[in-house]
């Protein structure tokens, strides 16, 4: 694999496929190995975070391949910072939407292909159904315990928070001000809207996450009302942003703060709005994946990842901007923390879960496919 190389799948490829958790039998994903139970030796310090990897075997592994949800540039970022720390370690990635890359990892290792070292996903409903599958590499990193118990998988292992993306409305000050400028989620439902809001794609966890919660505050009436604005779907917050700095669009129905903030720097007329019932949210779930075929890199990355180190890179590199759940986390570069922030998730994220082929089918409909 180059470095760097993204799929080339179509979108409407993406928006079909990216709609349901797969529900491919557990051929090819062996029993993860117990990586913690087997450590015996003591964390080491290596710049200013511990980790168990061995260091120097991962870099004579030299490569790591990371699987994300995060857009090109988001993605890119990424692996900009963990190979800056460790210049020996090669980096390429594969990004896509959540449900997308979810199905294309099960699909691969039904067929006997273990590609991949890292995995990013943007909604805990897969994150959760891999770790079931025995799909990530059980490994308890020593930078677990700056964490609460929350924010890790359970047991702690397979995976962790590596940050939150928190979302409202955003909007063009040049084509939205005075009365019309929105202040509650009710808002996007104006009929004055309708052909100029646009919304995420069904492989959007993101999504996903935001067509549950407002469903539950305001009923199933809320989102067939919002189809008929006619809104248009991206794959991307930096789509929804563009078009919304070029006017193309008046509203995005979901402006992500981590975007807002880069393209207000920018200089883009866009204004963001927190709603009072609070902002949709999604944590982007990381995790060593099982029989990697870089398992000391993976460690490393997972270490990196979860230390202040890297949560400060996910925190402040301009086109990621995404809030730390870690507990001695610095405030975000606007000055304020993510626990500064009413959040709403899924109550029960079984029953969400649950609900995955009626939002697919559902947000398909709505966006004609």
């Amino acid at each position: 694999m180059a470095a760097n190389d993204t799929p080339h799948v179509s979108r409407r490829t993406l928006l079909k496929t990216g709609g349901a958790l797969s529900a491919l039998p557990l051929i090819g994903f062996p029993a993860p190995s117990l990586l913690a139970q087997g450590v015996t030796k003591s964390p080491t310090k290596v710049l200013d975070f511990l980790t168990n990897a061995d260091v120097a075997k991962a870099e004579q592994e030299g490569q790591l391949v990371f699987y994300c949800h995060e857009n090109e540039a988001g993605t890119a970022g990424i692996m900009e910072g963990f190979n800056k720390d460790f210049p020996k370690i090669k980096t390429s990635y594969v990004r896509a939407q959540t449900g997308a890359l979810y199905n294309k990892i099960l699909s691969e290792r039904s067929a006997g292909r273990f590609d991949v070292d890292v995995i990013q996903l943007s909604d805990l409903a897969p994150a959760v159904d891999f770790q079931k599958k025995g799909g990530y590499e059980h490994y308890v990193s020593p930078e677990s315990n700056g964490y609460k118990a929350d924010h890790l998988s359970n047991p702690v292992g397979p995976f962790f928070w590596t940050g939150v993306d928190p979302a409202g409305i955003a909007y063009n000050t040049d084509k939205v001000s005075g009365a019309d400028v929105p202040k509650v989620w009710e808002d996007i439902l104006n009929p004055k809207w309708k052909g100029k809001i646009s919304a995420k794609i069904v492989a959007s966890g993101l999504q996903f996450v935001q067509w549950y919660c407002l469903r539950e505050i305001y009923g199933d009436k809320f989102w067939k009302e919002f189809a008929k604005q006619s809104p248009h779907a991206f794959d991307s917050r930096v789509q929804l942003f563009d078009r919304l700095a070029k006017g193309d669009d008046s509203i995005t129905a979901i402006g992500e703060y981590p975007a807002f903030i880069l393209f207000k720097q920018k200089g883009a007329k866009v204004e963001f709005v927190a709603p009072p019932d609070g902002l949709v949210a999604t944590p982007l779930i990381v995790g060593a994946v099982n029989k990697a075929p870089h398992p000391e890199a993976s460690k490393l990355f997972v270490d990196w990842a979860m230390s202040k180190r890297g949560q400060a890179w996910y925190q402040t590199n301009p086109n990621l901007y995404y809030g730390s759940v870690r507990t001695d986390a610095p405030p975000m570069p606007t000055g304020v923390k993510l626990s500064d922030f009413k959040l709403l998730y899924p109550k029960d994220w079984d029953e969400y879960a649950k609900t995955r082929d009626v939002f697919a089918k559902e947000w398909n409909a709505m966006i004609g496919l």
